[in-house]
């Protein structure tokens, strides 16, 4: 089970649509950070607010998570190398270790990208409590409070970690519709259709809408953000779990 765990993860990651969600994320947030002030003008935390503001990457999101692994499991239903993988392990476990994969894959998808991007914010914007007009653009925001109370690592942390779990959450979403309906294009393709049915539906319920949970400055609330990223983590994976049972059963 370890060894079949390690080329799982390996295949994850070595793929060229892990590289070219990696590439793409990084592309489209690094170009918006040029349209911040990056001459030590402005605070750091606005430029992080600019870099996903000009981008507009947040609508699009969910798209990328999924290119990495999410899909491959109609290639392995369709080739039949399902049930080879069945013949040496339960399904069960096969479950789990390709929930914990392919959230890795994506997760780490967009958190390499968030940690470049704060570097830069960090790197040329001013740290610590913004000041001058940047003070009042975010007087009263739970922001403000973190770097107060808790310094300026606390921010750096949630943002990546905000990023990792939403990441995790839209590949999850992907192989869970990969293992109801094994086609690859509805597995990529899905996702992103119901993201935006969710952002449209919940408009006025902030706390359930998955648009508003990657930055956590939306809900001005990190962890209840990162929280609500996890239950439907949860979700996501009792849906595999699900299927898989399910496409078991049925052949």
């Amino acid at each position: 089970m370890k060894r079949f765990f390690l080329q799982d993860l390996k295949r994850s990651f070595l793929n060229r649509g892990f590289f070219a969600g990696l590439f793409a994320v990084t592309a489209v947030l690094v170009s918006a950070s040029f349209h911040a002030p990056l001459d030590r003008s402005r605070s750091s935390y606005f430029i992080m607010m600019e870099i996903f503001a000009a981008s507009g990457f947040t609508p699009f999101a969910a798209i990328f998570p999924g290119l990495a692994y999410a899909s491959v499991f109609c290639e392995e239903y369709s080739s039949g190398y399902l049930k080879m993988i069945y013949s040496r392990m339960l399904p069960k476990k096969f479950g789990l270790i390709r929930i914990v994969t392919v959230a890795l894959s994506g997760g780490m998808m967009l958190a390499v990208p968030f940690i470049l991007v704060l570097g830069i914010a960090y790197r040329f914007g001013v740290p610590g409590i913004p000041s001058g007009s940047d003070e009042g653009l975010m007087a009263g925001t739970a922001l403000i409070f973190y770097i107060e109370n808790y310094g300026e690592w606390y921010i750096f942390f949630w943002k990546v970690l905000l990023g990792f779990l939403f990441g995790c959450v839209w590949a999850l979403a992907g192989l869970a519709f990969a293992v109801w309906i094994p086609n690859k294009y509805v597995a990529l393709i899905a996702p992103f259709v119901l993201y935006e049915a969710m952002w449209l539906a919940l408009g006025n319920i902030p706390v359930l809408n998955p648009i508003y949970l990657m930055r956590g400055d939306d809900l001005n609330d990190y962890p209840l953000s990162g929280f609500m990223e996890c239950i439907y983590i949860l979700f996501a994976s009792v849906m595999v779990m699900w299927g898989l049972k399910r496409r078991e059963r049925n052949g």
